[in-house]
């Protein structure tokens, strides 16, 4: 009697962000069959967004868009092979079962979850309606539409001191909007502050963005004080922190979860990197000792 074919979704990987391109190339590099999800298109994940990666144990100079793709080819050299959808259910039974966005189904033995956060919405009136019209989440993306104009960053994480950072190279002036103390790295707010067309409106939170057929301004509130004020800008980029992307996680040891799906992520980029090899390492230990 013939042997039945290997399981084509040996490893199924969903997302792929840092976290996922890494444990998909890893687990491929242990000799498992993996599959990887990515239903944006947008590989690299947020990383894709930013200007310049400054945390690889590398030398030289990485965008997030470079690093990417440069990790994707890798993936792909060592025989990852990628899904261009999404995975919309997930059931832990017998067998692992995962059903994407097109209806078909897989059946793989060992899933690795690495679908990363989305940008947190500010939930307040004029954030839809001006988005694509002066509300932006991508610096790099957007941030030429704004050359000599006035630009408004929301928050004071990396990703607000990152997009700044940005948007200071094209932008006129660029004002940091920040509710509490910045928790970004100090020497990233210093070479931010340092910067003469960068100013800052502290203790201050967004309560409605401002437009006539595009953005022209901001409403805010001191949270201390409550005092209402406003701010003339010619376009807004929230930054205020990451949701986790879990809705259909199981609780399942066939599961694995790495990078900004998992609760207590520490949000670097090498974290997420080696989150996902320690992910393809752990699901491969597990397989092993299966057999």
């Amino acid at each position: 009697m013939a042997r039945p074919l290997k399981n084509l979704e040996e490893v199924v990987v969903i997302g792929a962000g840092l976290a996922g391109l890494s444990a998909a190339r890893h687990a491929a590099r242990l000799g498992r069959l993996v599959t990887l999800f990515e239903s944006s298109g947008l590989y690299g994940g947020l990383v894709a967004t930013v200007g310049e990666v400054d945390d690889l144990p590398f030398p030289g100079t990485w965008s997030g868009q470079d690093l990417a793709m440069h990790m994707l080819e890798q993936a792909q050299k060592v025989g990852v092979r990628l899904v261009d959808a999404a995975v919309v259910r997930m059931d832990a039974c017998e067998r692992l079962s995962l059903i994407d966005g097109e209806g078909r189904t897989y059946a793989p033995e060992a899933v690795i979850v690495a679908t990363g956060g989305s940008l947190r919405r500010l939930g307040v009136p004029g954030e839809e309606e001006f988005a694509g019209r002066g509300v932006s989440r991508c610096a790099t993306c957007d941030g030429g539409f704004y050359r000599g104009k006035h630009v408004a960053v929301i928050g004071g994480g990396h990703g607000a001191v990152h997009e700044a950072m940005s948007l200071s190279k094209m932008a006129g002036q660029v004002t940091m909007v920040c509710r509490s103390p910045m928790k970004a790295r100090r020497e990233h707010i210093d070479k931010l502050d340092a910067r003469d067309n960068v100013r800052f409106v502290w203790d201050s939170e967004v309560t409605e963005i401002l437009g006539d057929g595009k953005v022209t301004g901001l409403a805010l509130r001191n949270v201390k004080t409550g005092v209402a004020s406003s701010l003339d800008c010619d376009g807004v980029f929230p930054f205020i922190g990451l949701e986790r992307n879990s809705d259909f996680i199981v609780n399942d040891p066939r599961v694995f979860i790495a990078g900004e799906a998992r609760s207590g992520f520490g949000g670097t980029g090498i974290e997420a990197m080696a989150e996902g090899v320690s992910a393809a390492e752990a699901a491969h230990r597990m397989l092993s000792a299966g057999k």
